[in-house]
């Protein structure tokens, strides 16, 4: 491949003349992928993770030019997007990955094969527990796929688009809320994990308070929410309305697993495996409390 590389001792090395010929198509690419990005239900800069993914983007989307409008174009881009957000490629090393990725995307497009960073793009169901914090790619990557698959506020039923995003204040709250998980000994490693959290209001966040699942759709349904639409809200984030109802954390909690994996896997473009999380070091697992039931997961 050629030697691409995008540091600060490259950009210095550009003559005037290369930078009048590439400063606006490269301010269009940058325009592209904003637009792009809003479409994946990304409104904020905050949301990429690795800022140089979006470098990356905006280059590709230089390069390929119009050809980016098309469907079969725009869901590779798509694929890509994923693959580097889930499979964390830009954590390490990521000036030699945008570099790599601006040679191989395009490529791709026209017909080679598929990138190295998308074969290499794995997650994990462990990830999926283990992560927590608020600025990581796999943490608001996964808010923003909830959002573009069509997670809507579960007070208004408004699908979260960039008005509501940025004026309701929307953010990754819990499900099953923290001091109700702490009456009921369940362990915070899962109360705290992907699993328990979804993209909600804050005045949602507020109304749910620390009251069980039970309490606060009941409360949903008094101030006028239909029992159809309030399962169809919730199946907006991956939640079966039924488990949520009876309070039973360890059945949502496989159930939403499975769901969340498959929701990932399918913007992955890939089969990611739901085998057991072994307990190798005695912090994530805890005996059999972050096993899947074979048996839940057929019977929901």
């Amino acid at each position: 491949m050629p030697g691409v590389a995008c540091g600060r001792t490259e950009v210095l090395k550009l003559t005037k003349e290369e930078y009048q010929i590439w400063a606006g198509p490269v301010n269009k690419g940058f325009e592209e992928a904003a637009r792009f990005l809003r479409g994946q239900k990304i409104f904020d800069a905050d949301d990429i993770a690795c800022p140089i993914q979006l470098v990356a983007l905006s280059a590709i989307l230089t390069i390929i030019g119009d050809r980016s409008r098309s469907f079969q174009v725009r869901s590779m881009l798509e694929r890509w997007l994923w693959c580097g957000m889930f499979g964390e490629i830009y954590t390490h090393w990521h000036d030699s990955q945008a570099g790599r990725d601006i040679v191989e995307v395009p490529a791709w497009i026209e017909g080679d094969s598929v990138p190295f960073g998308i074969t290499q793009a794995n997650f994990s169901f462990e990830r999926l527990l283990s992560v927590r914090k608020r600025l990581g790619a796999v943490y608001q990557g996964f808010a923003a796929l909830l959002r573009r698959e069509g997670a809507v506020d579960w007070i208004t039923g408004e699908e979260i688009n960039d008005v509501v995003y940025f004026e309701e204040q929307i953010d990754s709250h819990h499900i099953f809320p923290v001091a109700w998980c702490r009456k009921q000994g369940i362990d915070p490693k899962k109360y705290n994990c992907l699993v328990n959290r979804t993209p909600l209001s804050a005045k949602t966040n507020k109304r749910i308070g620390s009251k069980a699942p039970s309490a606060y759709l009941k409360e949903f349904e008094l101030h006028g929410t239909a029992v159809a639409s309030l399962d169809e809200i919730m199946r907006s984030h991956g939640i079966k309305l039924e488990i949520l109802r009876n309070d039973d954390f360890e059945i949502f909690f496989q159930v939403r697993a499975k769901a969340l994996m498959e929701l990932i896997g399918k913007a992955m473009g890939k089969n990611l495996s739901l085998e057991l999380v072994e307990d190798t070091d005695g912090d994530l697992c805890n005996g059999n409390s972050y096993r899947l039931d074979p048996e839940i997961i057929t019977k929901y």
